[in-house]
């Protein structure tokens, strides 16, 4: 009997989860000469070697995930980074995030620029989060899927970078997202524990957008009633480009919203 693509997806994040714990346990003492740039990441068919050198900013270094961890550590000491297509500015910046929030336990709060914010912490978990494939559609793949910590609880905050401002097509996103992850929620809390060893509370998600500032640097009153109303919080860089940077800045651009409840 064929599954259903829920049944699928369900199986997907398990195995994901299991993988994910050993991916922690690795990490909690890599071997002599790990590299600076590289970061194992967890997808629904395995680990994948990819590389967060911002020139070649989330490529791998093999063709294919394998579900060994040995075998991915062997991907990155044999295997060539692939050169880099078409310019990606939001995997520069995505890349620069995960590589400082994993010499920082997983805490993505001061790079950011959230430091006094309500977050207490906020630890990465995973990024480039697929909700189906190209046979089981429709396909949404989250940026970079973060635990925070705030009023004695944690929950899941979502992050999507982008480097053009695109407001609707940003809360469109994040609101299926959301969608997604409800529809799996003991699947997704098992899976976010395995990767940050947090018990997460899935009835209600902090939701974040990560884009340059403007060429003009003004404030649009359409982003922060949009946003307000949503209960989006905005994070900008202080530059308007992300295409050449290696070393990034950021800040808040309007109110630091709570996770609120699902909707």
């Amino acid at each position: 009997m064929s599954q259903t693509r829920d049944e699928i997806i369900q199986c997907r994040l398990s195995k994901m989860t299991e993988w994910a714990k050993k991916r922690r346990c690795f990490l909690a003492g890599p071997p002599n000469g790990w590299g600076e740039d590289w970061y194992i990441r967890i997808g629904g068919n395995g680990y994948t070697a990819v590389s967060l050198d911002c020139e070649r900013p989330l490529l791998g270094f093999a063709s294919r995930p394998t579900t060994d961890i040995e075998t991915v550590i062997s991907h990155f000491k044999k295997g060539t980074v692939k050169e880099l297509g078409r310019p990606t500015p939001e995997k520069r910046a995505q890349a620069w995030l995960i590589k400082q929030a994993i010499n920082d336990k997983l805490n993505l709060k001061t790079y950011l620029g959230l430091d006094g914010s309500i977050y207490e912490e906020l630890l990465f978990a995973l990024d480039e989060v697929s909700f189906g494939d190209k046979d089981h559609k429709p396909i949404g793949r989250l940026d970079i899927l973060a635990v925070g910590i705030c009023d004695a609880g944690a929950f899941p905050v979502f992050i999507e970078l982008k480097s053009r401002r695109l407001l609707g097509r940003l809360l469109c996103q994040l609101q299926e997202y959301q969608c997604h992850m409800k529809r799996y929620e003991h699947e997704f809390a098992m899976l976010i524990n395995a990767c940050t060893n947090v018990e997460v509370n899935l009835s209600k998600y902090g939701r974040i957008i990560v884009w340059p500032k403007s060429q003009s640097g003004n404030v649009s009153d359409r982003v922060e009633v949009e946003c307000g109303q949503h209960k989006v919080t905005i994070i900008e860089s202080d530059t308007d480009n992300w295409t050449d940077i290696k070393d990034f800045s950021f800040h808040p651009y309007n109110q630091v919203y709570p996770p609120t409840p699902y909707i």
